[in-house]
């Protein structure tokens, strides 16, 4: 009893650590949050402009449209990180960041896959119907996490904004409005938020 106690008040001190890192560094994550909405929500655009058969697309390429930018995301990401040299990356809050934002591109690319799968073994729309809400709830969560260890007011309102914009995209589903939404969310919640700290960044 008395180990698991003390293991619990380690755990504490290092959350609180963390915490008070975050609110004192800068926050990094900046760059990469631009680049991602910017990726995605250009993809949206696309995806949204293939149920209209423009510019040559049909809706049968809104699939690899995503997985196209799946792999720009990728690249770009790679870059960012063996180019990108910024003060305060090797902290423990970025750290820890870091390693949320990149799990959570992960979890997405594995639910984009399945959501593939799914669509393939029963020729039903609903996984692909599901995908933009819980998108926009992982990055809820991601900045949930983000605004645990800044204490920055305005983090827990995008993380709020981003779990009512996934219930406003399950509201806009089936209709072909429902691409150019999310690309508005991914603006709103990921290029705008990564553009104020990387500004905040630069005053530091």
């Amino acid at each position: 009893m008395t180990q698991t106690s003390h293991t619990l008040q380690q755990d504490i001190n290092f959350l609180r650590t963390l915490a008070e890192a975050g609110q004192n560094m800068p926050l990094t994550c900046g760059p990469y949050l631009i680049v991602a909405g910017l990726v995605f929500s250009g993809a949206s655009v696309l995806a949204w402009a293939a149920t209209h058969n423009a510019l040559g697309l049909t809706p049968h390429a809104i699939v690899w449209i995503f997985a196209a930018a799946m792999a720009v995301h990728l690249g770009a990401m790679w870059l960012l990180s063996s180019r990108l040299q910024q003060h305060g990356a090797a902290s423990a809050s970025n750290r820890t960041l870091k390693w949320v934002w990149s799990g959570l591109g992960s979890c997405i690319a594995t639910v984009f896959l399945a959501a593939v799968i799914l669509n393939w073994k029963f020729q039903n729309p609903l996984a692909w119907a599901l995908f933009p809400a819980l998108v926009l709830g992982l990055y809820g969560a991601a900045w949930q996490v983000t605004a645990l260890l800044s204490r920055q007011r305005w983090v827990w309102c995008v993380a709020m904004g981003a779990f009512a914009g996934a219930l406003l995209i399950s509201a806009l589903s089936n209709q072909p409005s429902v691409f150019l939404a999310y690309a508005g969310l991914l603006l709103l919640l990921s290029v705008l938020p990564g553009c104020i700290l990387v500004r905040k960044q630069a005053a530091g």
